[in-house]
């Protein structure tokens, strides 16, 4: 049961990250200038493709999020060995994968030691979503020869 209260806490605080998320998002470029370092340019004089790219990424990490919300909402209410969560956990392997060569892109042009250590991690938890997907699927494989069994 402790278990599911804190799948449900957790998905309380998703829903309001995805809310201030999605809200802040009309305000991007404002929030960029506001919180950049002075000896970055403001987001405006960025190139085209520098915006975009910081546009998909933010629009990625919010699909995240509310990937996140239906995983906690599915384990809240059903069973963990369920086909979603799989699908769930392998759609945001992907995602992170996307996020990872985003930024390693954006690091061969702007190169920094952050971002090199963003995409490293965005590449770790693609991998640990992807593997914890896996593990998934063989819990339900199991599962199910457990129920035909008995």
């Amino acid at each position: 049961m402790k278990k599911s209260i804190i799948a449900k806490v957790i998905s309380i605080i998703l829903v309001v990250i995805l809310l201030v998320g999605v809200v802040c998002l009309m305000f991007l470029p404002f929030l960029y200038d506001f919180f950049k370092d002075s000896s970055v340019e403001a987001f405006a004089k960025h190139t085209v493709l520098y915006r975009s790219a910081f546009y998909l990424c933010y629009v990625i990490c919010l699909f995240i999020v509310y990937k996140l919300i239906g995983l906690f909402n599915v384990i809240y209410k059903q069973s963990p060995f369920r086909k979603e969560i799989e699908n769930a956990l392998k759609v945001m392997a992907v995602m992170f994968m996307i996020l990872f060569l985003i930024v390693i892109i954006k690091s061969i042009f702007i190169p920094t030691l952050l971002s090199f250590v963003v995409a490293l991690l965005c590449f770790l938890v693609s991998l640990s979503f992807y593997l914890l997907a896996e593990v998934i699927k063989a819990a339900i494989c199991y599962k199910n020869e457990v129920d035909l069994t008995v």
